[in-house]
């Protein structure tokens, strides 16, 4: 409801409560952004726990030789490839499948 000078004009006991009117307009906006946050934290989630999948069935030689081929050490190849995991789960499918071998 938006005020004008008009309004200025309506007796108090007539124009409504606006603090109640303020009060419910503020709880509906925080539950509307606590709403938004679970569906990001769920969808954080459950891409983390897939990402962790595809990290333990990633084999070991192809990590070395992908190592090797960017002149890194093993281990701090890892550290990437587990920050990839913990903190840009979303992008680990992408990453995680060139070091999948194929089921034959």
């Amino acid at each position: 409801m938006a005020l004008d000078h008009g309004m200025l004009n309506v007796p108090l006991d007539k124009r409504g409560n606006f603090h109640k009117e303020l009060d419910d307009h503020l709880t509906a906006e925080k539950r509307r952004k606590d709403d938004e946050l679970f569906v990001r934290k769920t969808i954080f989630n459950n891409a983390k726990a897939e990402a962790k999948l595809l990290y333990d069935l990633m084999d070991n030689g192809l990590i070395k030789a992908e190592a090797k081929r960017r002149g890194m050490k093993l281990s701090e190849f890892r550290d990437v490839l587990q920050d990839i995991r913990d903190f840009k789960p979303k992008h680990a499918h992408i990453v995680f499948n060139k070091f999948i071998k194929a089921a034959n």
